[in-house]
């Protein structure tokens, strides 16, 4: 028998049924598991960053990285199997924002070489001092032991482009020091972030790097 309070064609209420998905969006099951993947990722690649900053890639290990972190073993080597992979990581971003970064001052026609120049590594120089993981990347361009052995030939070679055509124009003076300004400027930041990191001087990385560029550059003004 129909209950006199309930309709025999009545629809199911599948709404009244159906538990609401707390914390994540309709039809994104795995949308929270994924942040928090990004998220100890992300960690993992800046706990590593800090020692490898302030201790040196080669003194740094992955049960170092673990420890301080407090991250599990499974999550570690989840994301990272190996050292040289978090390594490699820092390296390919340093590459990509030397490329950016080299974009952004040669996109306008109105300035010279010398203030291209002057433009990049004056970027370089506050990135580098604001951002850990990119300082760490830089310096392991020369750092090796990790597999990415053309980390600093990049850099040069995003660098060297521009000298290139500065010669070829005229703007700066063709040299045997001229080609060797890309090289002398990308080690002498490299240089310069790790004298600034052990001799803790009250001049800032951004001016001393500024000095060194500065130096190389009006050598080889025409």
């Amino acid at each position: 028998m129909t209950s006199p309070i309930e309709s025999p064609n009545t629809p199911e209420d599948t709404t009244a049924r159906t538990r609401p998905r707390i914390g994540r969006a309709p039809g994104s099951k795995n949308a929270a598991p994924q942040a928090r993947a990004v998220r100890t990722r992300d960690a993992i690649i800046a706990v590593a960053a800090r020692h490898f900053d302030t201790d040196g890639y080669g003194h740094t290990s992955m049960n170092t990285i673990t420890r301080t972190g407090k991250f599990a073993k499974g999550a570690m080597y989840y994301h990272f199997p190996s050292k040289d992979a978090i390594g490699n990581q820092l390296l390919s971003d340093w590459k990509r924002t030397v490329d950016e970064t080299v974009t952004d001052a040669t996109a306008g026609s109105g300035s010279t070489a010398a203030e291209k120049l002057t433009a990049i590594f004056t970027s370089l120089a506050r990135q580098i001092t604001e951002d850990i993981n990119l300082r760490a990347g830089m310096k392991l361009t020369l750092e090796p032991s990790i597999d990415d052995v053309d980390g600093f030939a990049h850099w040069v070679d995003a660098i060297s482009e521009l000298v290139d055509t500065a010669i070829s124009t005229g703007e700066i003076l063709d040299s045997s020091t001229t080609h060797r300004l890309a090289w002398n400027l990308c080690a002498g930041t490299v240089g310069a972030a790790h004298a600034a990191a052990f001799l803790g001087e009250d001049i800032d990385l951004v001016t001393r790097i500024g000095d060194t560029v500065a130096a190389h550059i009006k050598s080889v003004s025409a």
